[in-house]
């Protein structure tokens, strides 16, 4: 089933979804005029009113549903995807799909395509099936204050 797992991630590289910047840089570009949505504020988490981060949601070609959430300075502190096929990781994630292939080897007879995994400079959650996959990535040391991270949709 591993190698199930890496050729579903090898084919995610091949779907033709374009992007250009990663997990930790700016937005990414995917072909398609980003919807963005309004600007959030913390304030009513309690935390400086200042703190602001933006969400922005792009639908692939595939039908797959990516948003990116940027903050204030215009990086990527976290993603998410939903839809039938799984957007680009590799740039999506950008140097942390290292992280995610890693932990997919090291994952011994892996009965299903459920991955978690939680690490100090990254929080990587991915699973699903054909026609149904989603997952959500972030970077803890790069949220803003306040920033709940069941807010990620």
């Amino acid at each position: 089933m591993r190698r199930a797992f890496l050729l579903m991630l090898l084919l995610s590289l091949l779907q033709g979804a374009l992007a250009y910047a990663a997990l930790g840089s700016s937005p990414s570009n995917f072909g398609a005029t980003p919807v963005r949505q309004a600007a959030r504020s913390l304030a009513a988490a309690g935390a400086d009113s200042t703190a602001v981060y933006t969400v922005s949601q792009s639908t692939l070609d595939s039908g797959t549903v990516v948003r990116e959430y940027v903050d204030a300075d215009g990086k990527v502190f976290a993603v998410s995807w939903n839809g039938p096929s799984l957007p680009d990781l590799r740039t999506l994630l950008g140097d942390k799909f290292a992280v995610l292939t890693n932990a997919a080897a090291k994952r011994p007879k892996a009965g299903h395509s459920q991955l978690a995994l939680a690490q100090q400079d990254v929080v990587i959650v991915s699973g699903g099936h054909m026609r149904a996959y989603a997952g959500h990535a972030w970077i803890p040391a790069a949220l803003p204050a306040g920033f709940d991270t069941s807010a990620i949709e």
